[in-house]
């Protein structure tokens, strides 16, 4: 009798442990797939950028998508967020398309091609702003800002390199400001933008999709003067096939804007390390794409750019990462 009870106590015990082990399985497939690495870091855009708010939303996506995964976000910039994913400082990481490509030949803002590199999808196009207060009466054009104090934003991002080629067209670069007594100076946005209306600086630097939210903070007591593009020049540049294109920068974007003001403009994308493996790239894409309502619902005049059908924007497709190239099969937004 005695032995009769053990041997149900053992085969209750078994069955509670192979409903755990069942239990285990489903729970697991609730919570989503699972990474092969329990961290991930993604390389955002400084304080006070539009990037960082869509890196903010990205950790919660993924966090809540995968199983066991714990997210963070660094701040960074383009072509810095490009050398990070090279040195496997974080695993993605936002940048414009025009550095991607540019990272991967060696070109501007790299010192040598970057191997470790592939796009996950474009996201939206990004408005570039020179701008700065309306009681600068000075400052109307690109020529008039040769010998002020630049802000150009973050020091490793695409603002600067972009902003470099773009002034080229006027005959400027760097010597020629500091030959006219020009000064320029790099920080992350909230910073540039308190500099902008205490006068610590002259002008102001930045991209936008298309508001620039620390602009729109100091706005309130120091209103936003925004310096148009040539159309000459945006024509020129857009020819030179560097990634830079052009648009208009919306009427209403700042206060006392009344007429939509031509700019250049960039497209901003997902890039993650190559050697991640194919199965987490391709959840990775999935998640992010399959999460849109999130982020309509918290940076709405961002991601209601943020569509499948313009995720190759800007991105040739052989550069994707196989486990996205496999996602947009999927979907058909590639054959």
């Amino acid at each position: 009798m005695k032995k009769l009870v053990i041997s149900m106590v053992l085969m209750v015990s078994l069955s509670i442990v192979l409903a755990a082990c069942g239990g285990s399985e489903t729970s697991s497939d609730e919570k989503g797939p699972t990474a092969p690495s329990k961290f991930l870091k993604v390389g955002s855009g400084p304080m006070g950028s539009g990037w960082y708010p869509i890196t903010t939303v990205m950790v919660d996506v993924y966090m809540d998508g995968f199983s066991g995964l714990n997210v963070s976000q660094l701040e960074g910039g383009s072509t810095s967020n490009l050398e990070s994913l090279e040195k496997g400082d974080i695993q993605m990481g936002l940048n414009y398309t025009s550095d991607f490509t540019s990272a991967l030949e060696g070109g501007k803002g790299f010192d040598k091609p970057l191997k470790n590199i592939s796009a996950i999808g474009a996201l939206y196009p990004v408005y570039q702003t020179i701008a700065t207060t309306t009681d600068h009466e000075d400052i109307n054009s690109i020529e008039d800002i040769v010998d002020k104090h630049i802000f150009l934003g973050p020091k490793g991002g695409g603002g600067p390199v972009a902003f470099w080629k773009m002034v080229e067209e006027y005959g400027i670069d760097e010597q020629t400001i500091e030959e006219a007594g020009g000064k320029i100076s790099y920080g992350n946005y909230s910073d540039g933008a308190s500099m902008l209306k205490d006068n610590n600086v002259d002008v102001f630097v930045g991209g936008g999709a298309p508001f620039i939210p620390a602009l729109q903070e100091i706005e309130i007591t120091k209103p936003i003067k925004v310096i148009p593009i040539d159309e000459e020049r945006l024509q020129s540049i857009k020819e030179k096939g560097v990634g830079i294109a052009s648009g208009d920068l919306p009427a209403g974007t700042y206060k006392e804007q009344d007429e939509a003001i031509p700019t250049y403009t960039m497209v901003t994308m997902l890039t993650a390390r190559s050697d991640i493996e194919e199965d987490y790239a391709y959840n990775l894409t999935k998640i992010f794409w399959d999460n849109i309502p999130k982020f309509e619902d918290q940076i709405p005049k961002r991601a209601k750019h943020f569509t499948k059908d313009t995720a190759l924007d800007g991105i040739n497709p052989e550069n994707l990462h196989p486990g996205a190239k496999k996602y947009y099969q999927e979907v058909g937004v590639l054959e």
